[in-house]
């Protein structure tokens, strides 16, 4: 047996052993992050509160919490402008808490003990695998220093693109920093902006800054995981150990999926809404035709849970207000920084829809078969999120006077993590607000892992086996 071996099954040995003392400690991987980000929505919320945050030196208790959440959870819904309600203090801490946010606060974490040279245990190593759902222990510290690094590379090459075009328009001073500001909030899907009132639609026909945008949205939604795989691939074709042609051969099944789904829902949603907004004059009838085409797909590429917007969402047609609500729901991929259902998700559900419709005992995707308790976990993901739209959905309708289109807009941006608006967040009420910022941080953890995190979900044995019902469906 080798040594790896030897390790890894040491590994799983002394991980049944911790799991075990975490049971009765009470406190699981999914509880710690769903405590985690709520102590940073606390501490952003206590900062931001603070006179020094804001221009005119007021404290407004519940903006600043909405603040907070929607910048950690990355979101980028707010009831006030950005770019003229903060200080600059202000809009450091908001920044702040977008890449602690979009990272992860486990990545963070573990970050900050490799800077300061602290051992990452092997407790802390399992957390590390749960947390990114990891095959095994062996690499997790190394996994965690390429997204660190990886994640301030692609950061820092957004805002140098970013600056070709904001210096000469800005100035040196404000061109750099709304380029770094613009970098981050963009890679981690986050949405907010310090420019103007109104997002990206004063650049909906500057190509630098659209693309620039959706390169950094792509990348931080696809996930970790994929940039890797694609990254270690990519050199066995640079090092000629493998032909190019064999390239998409070689990827995982995993980054085979999520770049398909990907690619594929972003250029329908592309084409759907050029078809639908072409002759709208609210939003990009009066553009040259490629312009419309830049800003349709750029629209699509935000919906995958950024939030910037190059064109008035308040003017859309009703069909393409549909198109946008499902796709803000499926959102973007898993170990990412985006949010929504993912599109992982939604493909095993729908491969094992097909396999039902063709009479097949089991899914099968790249001729590899569907684990039952994967459809299980999909299925219950993608309803608990579905009935967590609906209530909240109904509750904003019944606390605030909205249009229907509007609130569900709202919500499943909100929940999706996406940070669009139809224009009606800055006006919600108090109990909008507080719906909005439930929505967002159920979003951001995922409503499921609320409920892992405080059920007692792991002291169940399935000893008992009960006889199967007879029912009818369909």
């Amino acid at each position: 047996m080798s040594k790896i071996s030897i390790q890894d099954e040491n590994y799983s040995n002394l991980r049944e052993k911790n799991k075990k003392e975490v049971i009765k400690k009470g406190m699981s991987t999914t509880k710690k992050i769903v405590i985690g980000f709520l102590l940073v929505i606390i501490v952003g919320t206590i900062l931001l509160s603070l006179p020094i945050s804001t221009v005119n030196g007021e404290s407004n208790i519940l903006v600043a919490l909405f603040t907070a959440t929607t910048s950690v959870c990355v979101t980028g819904l707010v009831v006030v402008d950005t770019f003229s309600y903060w200080t600059l203090f202000g809009k450091v801490v908001i920044l702040l808490l977008i890449q602690i946010g979009g990272m992860g606060i486990i990545a963070i974490i573990c970050g900050v003990m490799l800077v300061l040279n602290k051992k990452v245990n092997l407790k802390e190593r399992m957390v590390i695998q749960d947390a990114y759902n990891l095959n095994n222990l062996h690499g997790v510290i190394k996994f965690i220093k390429k997204i660190i690094i990886g994640t301030f590379v692609v950061e820092t090459i957004g805002a140098l693109l970013y600056m070709i075009e904001f210096i000469p328009r800005f100035g040196v001073g404000k061109g750099i920093w709304f380029s770094i500001f613009n970098s981050i909030s963009a890679f981690c899907n986050a949405g907010i902006d310090i420019i103007s009132p109104d997002s990206l639609i004063p650049f909906q026909n500057s190509p630098i800054v659209l693309i620039t945008t959706m390169m950094l949205i792509f990348n931080g939604g696809i996930g970790f995981v994929v940039w890797w795989d694609v990254m270690d691939v990519a050199k066995l074709v640079i090092q000629r150990k493998i032909a190019l042609k064999d390239f998409v051969s070689k990827l995982k099944i995993h980054t085979r999926l999520v770049l398909a789904v990907t690619f594929g829902l972003i250029f329908t949603g592309a084409i759907l809404i050029l078809l639908f907004e072409y002759n709208n004059e609210g939003t990009i009838s009066n553009m040259s035709f490629g312009d419309k085409i830049l800003n349709s797909l750029f629209q699509s590429v935000t919906l995958r849970t950024a939030g910037f917007a190059s064109f008035s969402q308040g003017d859309m047609e009703s069909a393409s207000v549909l198109v946008c609500v499902i796709l803000m729901l499926i959102g973007g991929s898993p170990v990412g920084t985006a949010g929504g259902v993912k599109t992982v998700t939604v493909i095993v559900l729908l491969f094992s829809v097909i396999a039902v419709v063709k009479g097949r005992k089991e899914a099968v995707i790249y001729n590899r078969s569907i684990n039952q308790e994967l459809i299980r976990k999909s299925l219950a993901v993608v309803l608990i999120s579905l009935i967590v739209f609906a209530i909240m959905s109904v509750l904003l309708m019944v606390t605030n006077d909205f249009a229907f289109e509007d609130s569900i807009f709202e919500v499943a941006s909100a929940v999706a993590t996406v940070g669009l608006t139809r224009g009606i967040t800055s006006d919600l009420n108090v109990i909008g607000q507080i719906i909005i910022i439930v929505s967002m941080y159920l979003g951001r953890i995922g409503p499921i892992s609320m409920f892992i995190a405080f059920s007692n979900r792991y002291s169940i044995k399935n000893s008992i086996h009960y006889a199967e019902a007879d029912l009818i469906v369909g």
